[in-house]
């Protein structure tokens, strides 16, 4: 009596464990009475394994494979429904309680009817019985069977009290972004000002996607390489000043970035123009100096500084001698006239300045 006792509270506490809060993919709360946890009493560890051994040895057909060992803790719509999609392990009931129902149907459904192509994995199926798996890209389906174990196997090779396959779902949902990379980064939101050029992005989701992510370029970005584990490589290269990508779960684009390329180097020449008389010197200990400043805080650095004469040929290329986003050069003497100062940034952005040398 007292062994009986001990095993009714015991089921007790794992009834209400089981009890807690359970939402589809996209938020519906499955029914608190649907969740339920398997008897130790009615479903004993012989019991179990004994069945574990038969279908190993090929009871239900020769195309079953046991993926993991029995377990009270889940079943096969609790696999099929929340498991897979990275929820805890629980037993959700769908005859009398209807736990399923919230994923297919009702406000916000997480999955919508398809039909099934053996080519696609991670459809859900829903059988004729009170039975429910996941397809997989090899043409097989994944269930758990009962209290028992987690099998892989053909369509039909289940225990005769399932059915036959009778519907298909497929996703509906997006899991929702945990973090996102830019450049081993952590950024936040859509919208970013990064520099023209090869770029990585990573990005972590809660709920595993099932066939997905898949990364789009928008105008201005080209994908280099992406894989599902979240980490995209492209190139932002224009042709406008901004380009981005789309990342789509499911099929359906849920999350989009917009890159902005940096409103560019601005480049400021003083003094200008010069008040020295027709020989000129720059040097940075000079009063008089001439200055070309990157206003973009080292975002975009000068890489290059050329003289040109007044029908834009080069007279002389300078190499920056940079401080912070102060850049000084030092010109040569013996100019008059008037000249251009070019200078280009890391980017490729070009700025140009007329520059009065007095006569």
């Amino acid at each position: 009596m007292k062994n009986v006792l001990i095993t009714l509270t015991l089921v007790l506490i794992l009834k209400q464990m089981c009890n807690g809060q359970v939402n589809t993919p996209n938020g519906v709360p499955v029914p608190a009475n649907a969740l339920f946890v398997y008897s130790a009493v009615k479903y004993t560890d012989a019991q179990l394994q004994s069945e574990q051994n038969n279908i190993q040895n090929g009871a239900y057909g020769g195309s079953c494979i046991i993926l993991s060992g029995y377990s009270r803790n889940y079943n096969c719509h609790g696999y099929a429904w929340h498991v897979s999609t990275g929820g805890a392990q629980t037993c959700i009931d769908q005859v009398f309680f209807g736990g399923v129902t919230p994923y297919v149907a009702g406000v916000n459904p997480s999955y919508s009817q398809t039909n099934y192509n053996s080519t696609i994995g991670k459809l859900r199926v829903r059988y004729s019985g009170d039975h429910s798996a996941v397809t997989t890209y090899d043409g097989k389906f994944i269930s758990k069977f009962g209290p028992g174990p987690l099998v892989k196997h053909n369509a039909l090779d289940v225990p005769p009290g399932y059915g036959n396959p009778s519907s298909c779902w497929t996703c509906n949902y997006a899991p929702p972004l945990t973090s996102v990379y830019l450049d081993g980064k952590l950024i936040s939101g859509s919208f970013q000002n990064t520099t023209w050029g090869s770029h990585n992005m990573q990005i972590f989701w809660g709920l595993d996607p099932d066939t997905g992510p898949t990364f789009s370029p928008t105008a201005g970005s080209t994908i280099i390489n992406n894989q599902s584990s979240g980490t995209v490589n492209f190139t932002f290269n224009g042709p406008s000043n901004n380009g981005g990508l789309s990342i789509a779960f499911c099929g359906a684009p849920r999350y989009s970035f917009t890159f902005f390329k940096p409103s560019g180097a601005k480049m400021q020449v003083y003094p200008n123009p010069a008040q020295e008389d027709e020989v000129i010197t720059i040097s940075s200990e000079s009063p008089d100096e001439l200055h070309a400043v990157n206003l973009d805080e080292q975002t975009n650095k000068l890489i290059k500084v050329s003289l040109l004469d007044d029908r834009q040929r080069v007279i002389q290329d300078y190499l920056p001698n940079a401080e912070g986003n102060l850049t000084t050069v030092k010109m040569k003497a013996g100019l008059k006239g008037t000249y251009f100062l070019k200078a280009t940034f890391e980017d490729g952005t070009v700025q140009t300045k007329r520059l009065w040398i007095a006569k």
